[in-house]
């Protein structure tokens, strides 16, 4: 099992008479995309926050690589954040970038603002200045931001938002090549189910500051096979002892193993009835939560 890298335990977060969060923990684990989803209000954002240390828990411990206070300097500046990225309008994106790199004090490696720039196909505008940015580039130019320096996580919220197609592939070719290829964890909130499904590894459902879902993605998919009457007794019979995982309703067939088609199709066959279609279909959040999510 991989390395915990984000710990949280127990993490309360009250403003008077408001709980945002109440008793939550949760884990990140190295090379792993982590989704937080659930309604507006929540705590997605909250959570982000306070893992970030821009707010502080009311109780609680956070844990980044087996050291409680993530609050201390070494401890964050591997962190990659994206939350409501900020800019100075007036200078153009390679400024800021640039201006960055200067505070972080990382700026004889300038080199990186040019991959960046490539990378989230920002380069041509690199000398527009940011207030003609429109809100996906400005996304995109926060994603930048993010990664100017090496990160040991990454943590994003809400990074689809309001973003193009081409937007939407750059921020999901990053977060999997991060997590993937680099063994950075990625920790992201979002709406977008559909979003969600494709690229994470584990969901995390908070509702009303509560963790209502933890839960690994299988990536599957569910075959159909429709048969020409309603399928019989002796016909179950006669595809359970080839593909022992079937389901049945009416006259079609559920299974989810592609192997299993080409048995499907000699034993329909054989029992003198023929195959009208078959369909594929992705298993998603939806299907598998109901669409509580």
């Amino acid at each position: 099992m991989e390395e915990v890298i984000l710990q949280v335990n127990n993490l309360t977060k009250s403003y008077k008479e408001k709980t945002a969060l109440k008793n939550f923990s949760m884990e990140v684990r190295k090379g792993e995309v982590v989704a937080l989803i659930g309604e507006n209000g929540a705590g997605k954002t909250t959570l982000l926050n306070a893992i970030c240390d821009f707010i502080q828990p009311s109780e609680g411990m956070i844990f980044y690589k087996g050291k409680m206070n993530i609050a201390r300097k070494a401890n964050l500046k591997e962190f990659g954040i994206l939350i409501e990225p900020q800019f100075f309008d007036y200078m153009t994106a390679e400024e800021n970038l640039r201006l960055l790199l200067y505070i972080s004090k990382t700026h004889g490696n300038e080199t990186v603002i040019e991959e960046l720039l490539k990378k989230t196909e920002l380069y041509h505008d690199r000398k527009k200045k940011v207030k003609a940015f429109s809100f996906g580039m400005k996304q995109r130019l926060g994603l930048c931001q993010s990664l100017l320096t090496p990160v040991g996580i990454l943590i994003l919220d809400e990074p689809f938002a309001g973003l193009d197609p081409l937007g939407k592939e750059i921020f999901k070719q990053t977060i999997v090549d991060m997590a993937h290829e680099q063994n950075i964890p990625v920790l992201f909130s979002s709406h977008d189910l559909d979003d969600v499904a494709e690229i994470c590894d584990r969901v995390v459902m908070i509702s009303k500051g509560e963790k209502r879902l933890d839960q690994k993605i299988e990536h599957t998919q569910t075959y159909t096979v429709k048969i020409d009457c309603t399928i019989s007794d002796g016909t179950k019979r006669a595809l359970l002892e080839k593909c022992p995982d079937l389901q049945f309703y009416e006259d079609k067939i559920f299974f989810q193993k592609e192997a299993y088609i080409l048995d499907i199709q000699k034993t329909i066959l054989r029992e003198n009835h023929f195959i009208c279609g078959v369909s594929i279909q992705k298993n998603n959040l939806k299907s598998l939560f109901g669409m509580e999510a």
